[in-house]
This record gives structure tokens, sequence and C-alpha cells, in this order.
């Protein structure tokens, strides 16, 4: 496969393809992109992709209304070049070049979404911003901290809805129906724009049921009852009950429900724009699948473990006054999530929620100035405040008398604050093809988290402070060595600070193995990376993106054996679990190289591909050892062949991972060794696990048809052969053969 993308990547053409005429259409060219006019937003201002040193994907409304992803992981799937982690149907955690979740920025039309409990396993938050909702989505690899702050050690995940225009009166409604067969789901979106020369508004409302997931039929490792549930847990009558699964490859207490709701109002009043979102997503129950699959001694250790609920709410304003060459934009935001965790040991009739508030106001005042032709200069203030509200309750499941108990985090309260300041500059040389840009920012942050004097750990401290002044700084360079050849290089250091996940959890990670409790002397990670790479395009009918990386990271926080009063162990939920905490312990390194091409074939086949390949391991010291890395994918990527005709498209795709080896898990635990196919066995009699996840290859078919007078029809076969098999450090399986029907009409 490696060998057929270089060979292929490489092939030359004579086709001319068409042009585009502005940078919306480059966007939503399927196809390929115009690297001279699209337009990146995840640069914070806009910027032309041939001139940023940043390997980026672009991911238009057109190509997620193809692809008809269940949520936006499935999206991320599908480009390639990100790998995705699922713990449950309910989640997604995206995986940019070997950091995951806390310290991965997202970012929804300017405003940070990472906010004070973010943690560094596993995160499902991407799946509460509805794909219907996107103009594109942007992937911005590499160090982001200079534009964006804490948190963009891997990258920056930028989402950007769909604005809403002025002009003559018109009203425009659209309706979405979808229907996927692996899980039973059904997705109904209905929209409106209104128009007039005064106020345009958009609005949106998507509701998901999805059903349970049914995963392939053939099997891709020598162990056929891999990744199979032969039994499951339901209650029957009060009563925790063991049932066997009639249909191994249904995934049993994987479906769950979601309401997306959306809305922007956009005016202008002299030369200022004001723009009001609103966005809203709602999910009452995702079941934990992989908890709920965990047997030991032949018995289930829970009853129930859902995220009850998991909500999200975001609302902000924003107003830009100015030219194209000289522009403020002021944008204040607020953000609130929800999430509750509901746990039960099998059998118990003592139900536990652990429900956190988090509020998140951000400020954040932007400056666009042209000062020459040849000289730009971006600047601007960010301000962000977050506060963390929570409690734990036990109910007993028979008398539903209630009772206090253990919070997730401390329970007095949290709050951090982030002031920063930044400044980029971006010279441009015309004469000889050269871009210069560097950036620096300065950032000041506190946190403060409080315990009750009873609280039910007895800490030998009430109070944990934490406050640190931290710059970031990045240098790129793009210089054009001949027409349509492109040398990128750039460094760049970025930081995350320790959040109030970090310093105050307690949670049992690997139930009585694991138990994690609060760590008060922690530093902030800080990450310096350096990109190399070459963009070759030719006719506009032949693109190819190659490049390596490398990340050395310091303070890199790892879960570490601790004590809590002396005790190196603790009874939580009736089983004596060892203690850990998080430790600013180890040095880390992270490299990896990409390759991405598209070539025009034929008048109207294309062929496109890409491929992955990352590797990491940290040291507790510069002599010691090395140890591998958590969160590292094995070899990763996608190929596929598309047909454009007069309004229908037909593409064949396949996604194919490499194997991750037994030798190459994290001890931490992480990864989910435990639930790869041996597990955590010892077959080899060396003492040691020698669960992995064996390679595999998944066929997709897809086609489509957009009439001319508003309808369009999409039709996918995804996982063709049936096959079985799981990403890499995911507690479920994947899909298997699914159809895929999705019917829109836009008026």
């Amino acid at each position: 496969m490696f060998r057929l993308l270089l060979i292929i990547a490489f092939l030359r053409t004579s086709v001319t393809v068409f042009g585009q005429d502005n940078a919306k259409s480059a966007i939503d060219s399927i196809e390929i992109e115009s690297f001279d006019e699209v337009l990146v937003s995840s640069q914070r201002f806009q910027q032309r992709r041939k001139e940023t040193p940043r390997q980026i994907e672009v991911v238009s409304a057109k190509r997620l209304s193809e692809l008809q992803p269940a949520t936006l992981g499935d999206a991320l799937i599908n480009t390639g070049q990100v790998f995705v982690q699922k713990s449950q149907m309910g989640g997604s955690s995206p995986v940019l070049r070997g950091f995951e979740a806390s310290r991965v920025l997202m970012v929804i039309d300017g405003v940070r979404m990472n906010n004070a409990t973010y943690r560094a396993g596993h995160l499902q938050d991407i799946i509460t911003i509805d794909p219907f909702i996107l103009d594109r989505m942007e992937v911005n690899f590499g160090s982001g901290s200079t534009l964006y702050g804490s948190d963009a050690l891997g990258g920056v995940l930028y989402f950007k809805t769909k604005d809403a225009g002025l002009g003559e009166f018109a009203v425009k409604p659209s309706a979405t129906v979808r229907y996927q067969s692996a899980s039973n789901s059904l997705i109904g979106n209905a929209g409106l724009k209104i128009q007039s020369k005064k106020v345009g508004v958009v609005l949106s409302a998507t509701r998901s049921q999805f059903g349970d997931l049914r995963s392939g039929n053939r099997n891709y490792s020598d162990w056929d009852t891999f990744g199979m549930l032969p039994r499951y847990v339901t209650q029957i009558n009060g009563r925790d009950t063991v049932l066997m699964n009639e249909d191994p490859q249904l995934q049993k207490g994987t479906g769950y429900s979601q309401t997306d709701l959306f809305a922007k109002v956009f005016t202008k009043t002299g030369k200022v724009e004001h723009t009001v979102n609103v966005q809203t997503a709602m999910s009452d129950i995702i079941p934990r699948y992989d908890r709920m699959s965990e047997f030991r001694n032949g018995k289930p250790v829970y009853g129930k473990w859902d995220y009850a609920p998991q909500n999200r709410e975001y609302i902000s304003y924003m107003a830009k006054a100015g030219s194209e060459d000289h522009h403020t934009r002021l944008t204040l935001g607020q953000q609130r999530t929800e999430v509750g965790r509901v746990t039960r040991n099998f059998g118990s009739l003592t139900e536990r929620t652990q429900l956190d508030n988090v509020r998140m106001r951000t400020v954040n005042l932007d400056r666009h100035d042209q000062l020459s032709k040849s000289f730009v200069l971006n600047s601007g203030v960010e301000l962000v405040w977050n506060e963390v509200n929570s409690v734990g309750i036990n109910k007993n499941i028979s008398t539903l008398a209630e009772t206090a108990t253990k919070a997730r985090y401390s329970d007095s309260g949290a709050a951090t604050q982030m002031h920063s300041v930044f400044a980029q500059g971006i010279y441009k040389m015309d004469k000889t093809g050269t871009v210069i840009q560097g950036g620096v920012r300065v950032s000041k942050y506190t946190l403060e988290a409080l315990f009750s004097g009873a609280n039910p750990w007895k800490l030998p401290y009430q109070s944990i402070s934490f406050a640190t002044t931290t710059p970031s700084y990045d240098l790129g360079l793009t210089q054009q060595l001949k027409k349509g050849l492109l040398l990128k290089a750039s460094v760049n250091q970025a930081y995350r600070n320790p959040n109030v996940d970090d310093m105050t959890k307690v949670f049992d990670s690997k139930p009585g193995s694991k138990l994690l409790v609060p760590s008060p002397d922690l530093r902030a990670e800080q990450s310096k990376t350096v990109d190399l790479g070459v963009l070759w395009r030719k006719d506009k009918s032949f693109a190819f993106e190659a490049g390596v990386f490398r990340s050395a990271v310091k303070n890199l926080l790892l879960d570490q054996p601790g004590a809590l009063n002396g005790e190196d162990s603790l009874m939580y939920d009736g089983r004596l679990t060892p203690v850990f905490q998080l430790k600013n312990v180890a040095l880390g390194e992270i490299s990896g190289l990409y390759l991405n091409a598209k070539v025009r074939l034929v008048q109207a086949l294309w062929f496109s591909g890409s491929v992955t390949q990352t590797k990491g391991i940290y040291r507790l010291d510069e002599a010691a050892a090395e140890q591998p890395l958590d969160h590292i994918p094995p070899v990763y990527g996608q190929a596929s062949l598309r047909w454009n005709g007069a309004g229908w498209f037909a593409e064949a795709q396949c996604l194919f991972n490499g194997m991750k080896k037994a030798q190459d898990y994290s001890s931490s635990g992480e990864d989910n060794q435990d639930k790869q196919p041996i597990g955590l066995a010892d077959i080899n009699g060396d003492g040691k696990a020698d669960g992995f996840n064996p390679a595999w290859q998944c066929w997709n078919l897809r086609g489509g048809y957009q009439h001319k007078f508003g309808f369009s029809t999409n039709v996918a076969i995804e996982n063709v052969l049936d096959l079985h098999y799981r990403y890499f450090a995911s507690g479920m399986s994947a899909a298997g053969r699914s159809v895929n029907v999705s019917l829109a009409y836009s008026f």
C-alpha cells in the first residue's frame, strides 16, 4: 500500500482542470484544492494556504455531506490523516501527531473549547459539535500555542460554522434524513436561512438516534472470539442480570441519542459587523461500553456506567470593524458543559453520580494590520476564566435515598484564569517567493482549587494553588524553489498548563489497579517542535505533500505510584487499589512523517492517498532507558479513487492501519492493551503481556447525485467485506458492513 501510494503520487498527467473563481469555491472543491487561494482560518487570521509553513487538512461542508458521518470523529477518520480512538459509540478522541485529548486544542468560531476539566486520557467532546452546522473543519498539525495558547501541543482542530448573509429578502429551508444500517441509526436535520438587507439568520436542529453498533463478521485476527461480547448486563425487575448475547456481533449497550440546536444572527451598523452565535448539544445517556464489557472471574464488574448527561452550551458575540487591510475583531464567549458519570458495581444497590459543571468565559481581541504590501502584523489579547463545580451523590436504587459522596474534583470548587498577549508578523518577498513568519505569546495562568475540611479523602491540605507565566514562540519559512514547488520549515514552542483535572481528580482509571488522587505540585508541560516539508503542485491536476516532524517534550506528566496520608493503597468501590499521582517526571520525544497525494489520472478520475507514521518514547531522565509513550497510533492512512460526473460522483476508498506490537504499548494502561486480542496474557512465557492490535484494511464505496432542483442523494456501503477490526487503544470494535443513505432537499 505504501509503495503504491508513492508510485501513483508521482504520476505525471497533462489533463487540464477547471480553475476556481474564488477562495470559497476552492474550499468546496473535493478533488484538489487550490493552494494559491484557500484561506485558512485555523491560523486565527485568514491566510493563503501556500503561505503557511504548516501541514493543514481542510474538510468542507460538501465533503462532510458526502461522508455522512455519525459524528465529526467519523469524518476525521475518513480523512486518513487523523487517528481517532473510541471507548464507546458516543465517543471520539482525535490524535494529532501522538498527542491526544487535553494536548490537542479544539476551537469553534475563534473561541477555544478546551476547558479546565479536559483530561489527558480520552475525550468525547468533539461529538457535541453538529456536522450539519459546519461550513468547514480545518486540522492544523503541529504546535499552535503562539496563536491559541495552552493545550495546542499536537495541533488545533478548528471548526467554522455556517455564516448568515445580507441581501435581497429570501427564505431558504432545508432538510436531511440519514440512515445507517450497522447501528440502525436515524439522523434528521432541519435548517432555515433567512436573508434580508439588514439581518441574516441561520437556524439548524438535528436529532440523532443511534442504535447498538454491529461489528463485522469476519475477524482480522487469529482469535475468532476477539471483540465479541457473548454476555451482557441488563436489569430485570430491578436486579442486575447477565444474559447471553444471541448475536455476538451486536455490541449491546452502545446506542444513545443526541439533540443539537444552532442559531446565528448577523447584522451591520455602519461599518461594524455584529454576529450572535448560539449552540446547544444535549445527550441524556451515553453508555460507557468498554467498562460495561469488563468481566472478572466470570462476573461483570459494573451494573451501570453511563455519561448522563453530557451537555454543551455555547453563546458568543462578535463585533468586527475596519477594512480588509486594517480591522479589529472582538469576541465575547461563554460556554457551559455539564457532564455526569453514573456508576454502580454489579449487584450493588448504591449508584454514584459525579456531576461536573464548568462555566468558561472568554474574551478575544484580535487586530490585523497590512502595514505594507509585504508585511502583515497580527496581534491580540485573550482572557479565559474557568469555574468548576463538582459534586458526588450516592443513591440507593431501591429506596431512592440520596447522600453526599466523593466528587470527581475538588469538592469546594475550583477556578482558573489565563491572560495572554500575542503578536505575529508575516513578511513576503514576492521576487524570491519567500514568506517568513514568526510570533510570540506570553500567558499568565493561575489555578485555585478548594477542598472542604470534611472531604472524604482526608487530604493533608485544603487547597491547591498554581501560578505561572509562560512564553511561547514560532518561526516559519515558506520558500518557492520553482513554480509549483514549495519548501516549508518551522520551529515552534508550545505549552500545556496543568488544569483542574490534572491537579484535583480522584478517579479509578483502572478499577482495582490504579486510583488517581490529587497532585498538588505540578509544572506546565512544554514542547519544541521542528517541521520540514515540501509541497509540489503542478497544473492543478497533481499535488504531493511530504514532511517530517519531531517534538521534544519536557516536564511530561505521567501517572506514577504515589501515596495519600502515608498509604500507597486505598479502598475504592470495595476494592483495595494502588494510589497513583500525576507527576512531571519525564522527557518525551515524538517523531514522524507524512505523505499526502492527489492526482488526476484521466479526465474525471482522481486518486488521493495519505500515510502517517508516528513514534514516541519517553525517559524518566536523560540517562534512563527509553520506554514507549502512550497515545502513539500505528501507521495509518487511506487511498481512494473518485470519479466525478455532471452533478454526481462515485468513490472507492481503503482505510488502513498497521499492527501495534505488544512491545510498543505504554505501561500506563491508557492504550487499553487489555482490550486487544490476547490482552494481558503471557503466552510466550517471558513475563510480558503479548496483546497487540492487528493490522487491518477497511474498504468503502460511496456515491452521490445532486439534482439541479435542490434534491441530493448520497449512498455508501462502508466496510464492504464486513471485517471485524478495532481501532488501536479503543474499547469497542468498529462498525461492520453498513449501508448508509442520506436524502436531502434544499429549497
